[in-house]
């Protein structure tokens, strides 16, 4: 990949003159973290602790407004674009597959600081006199929040388009990506679905996902463990899984208020095999709610504090129900931030569904086999600002939604950072994270886990 970079470049730079009324532009970004771990595996007897410096690096090329002729009277236009992507641990030239982030290094093409494509698309605007943007190819792409889709660095291929329709000021979204394909057997996963944007005094959004997943996995059904086509944990082997999700997102900025809601459902069905399979189809009915606000408040010298809450929930799977999977669990939700987790606390790192440490090698969710679904409570102060210098203060609280045993407390969080920024194109943050090992996490010890951050990027 490396030898073709300089000839993706020379390709950019050679379209720019032969594509008239058109401009080049060139977008960089580079981020460097030194990382301490300590008790990954959250448990004080056998402790996992890792130490490296994590790389990543970003450069786009694009060719924006390249003229396509009119149709009907309306101009139609095209951006082509190329973004390389690479992420790894500085003094390493092979891939990144330390437990526990091996998980994490599977999401990415490589993980060996070699760059990837994460970007080749055109966008394409009022195409034959549609007032929409319909964009082909590997491209970024969010789902609402990220909840139920997110691309995470990785770019999702396929087609999407975008544009304002008729009625009440609405905007309209759909999409189709192949998110998975290696070629190696039947385990593609196909996502598509569409969202709709509602102005009133903030935005109303519904969010339609339907995925197509042919994968042979291990469904998190706790009531089918007596059955012998199970992995060892009582999870279920499945099949041909169609996942159904309907969320509504409301978000409104208001004076010093900020909110954003997200509620969702899960439906579905899968395909029981194995040896010796489930009698009865694996359905799916879960749910999720996501909470998030904060209100800022004027000081003395113009400055400001900001308080913030969370709140988030993720159902969890029933054990008296043996072929219904209630375990709210997207297959590419927003999770992952180059070779890190990203969630609700910079240690644990909490979606509604999964976490990090522990059992992430072990389960799907991370979490001890037979749990599921997360509820998540935190709150956040931010002081006034001394000198461009910015100090928050996070704590969490997480605990399960079902559990096949009878501990229900994950552990607590509490998180500090200093950050200091100029110009919003070159930072520098340190953060250090506290989490306090719940009985839900490791029944047999208790203790904590840390976390050290050091971090400076920039961007242009």
């Amino acid at each position: 990949m490396l030898r073709r970079t300089p000839a993706l470049l020379l390709l950019a730079l050679a379209c720019a003159p032969a594509a008239r009324a058109a401009s080049f532009d060139v977008a960089t970004e580079y981020r460097m973290r030194p990382l301490a771990y300590k008790n990954l595996n959250l448990n004080s007897e056998i402790s996992n602790d890792q130490s490296f410096i994590s790389q990543r690096a970003r450069v786009a090329f694009t060719l924006k407004d390249i003229g396509l002729g009119e149709y009907r009277g309306e101009s139609q236009s095209m951006d082509m674009s190329i973004r390389l992507h690479a992420i790894g641990v500085a003094g390493s030239s092979t891939p990144f597959h330390a437990a526990p982030f091996d998980k994490i290094a599977t999401h990415y093409p490589n993980t060996s600081f070699s760059p990837f494509i994460e970007n080749a698309f055109m966008k394409v605007r009022n195409l034959a006199g549609f007032p929409w943007e319909t964009t082909f190819g590997i491209q970024t792409f969010s789902l609402g929040s990220g909840l139920l889709l997110d691309d995470d660095g990785v770019g999702l291929t396929g087609v999407s388009a975008k544009g304002k329709l008729p009625w009440l000021g609405m905007n309209g979204q759909v999409f189709l990506f192949q998110a998975r394909n290696s070629q190696q057997g039947p385990n593609d996963l196909d996502v598509y679905g569409f969202s709709l944007d509602l102005p009133s005094e903030g935005t109303w959004q519904l969010n339609q996902l339907i995925e197509k997943d042919q994968a042979t996995q291990y469904a998190m059904v706790n009531g089918c463990a007596s059955n012998a086509a199970v992995n060892p944990g009582g999870e279920c082997l499945i099949s041909k899984a169609s996942r159904y999700f309907t969320s509504v997102r409301y978000t409104l900025n208001y004076g010093p208020m900020v909110f954003d809601g997200e509620v969702a459902m899960q439906k579905g069905v899968a395909t029981p095999t194995g040896p010796t399979p489930a009698g009865n189809h694996i359905t799916y009915n879960g749910n999720a709610q996501v909470l998030k606000a904060k209100w800022k408040q004027p000081l003395w010298s113009n400055n400001q504090g900001i308080v913030r809450i969370v709140l988030a929930r993720g159902s969890g799977d029933r054990t008296d129900t043996p072929t219904t999977d209630e375990a709210f669990f997207p297959s590419q939700g927003h999770r992952y931030d180059g070779l890190e987790r990203t969630g609700f606390g910079e240690f644990f790192a909490s979606t509604p569904y999964d976490a990090f440490g522990g059992q992430s090698t072990a389960t799907a969710n991370s979490l001890q086999r037979g749990a599921s679904g997360i509820v998540t409570v935190g709150l956040g102060v931010t002081p006034p600002a001394y000198r461009g210098i910015v100090f928050d203060i996070d704590y969490f609280v997480y605990r399960l939604a079902r559990n096949y045993g009878a501990n229900f407390n994950l552990g607590t969080e509490m998180d500090f950072r200093l950050r200091y920024d100029v110009f919003d194109r070159f930072s520098l943050k340190a953060s250090l994270a506290m989490f306090s090992i719940g009985s839900a996490s490791n029944p047999y010890t208790k203790g904590s886990a840390r976390r050290y951050m050091l971090e400076a990027s920039g961007k242009f």
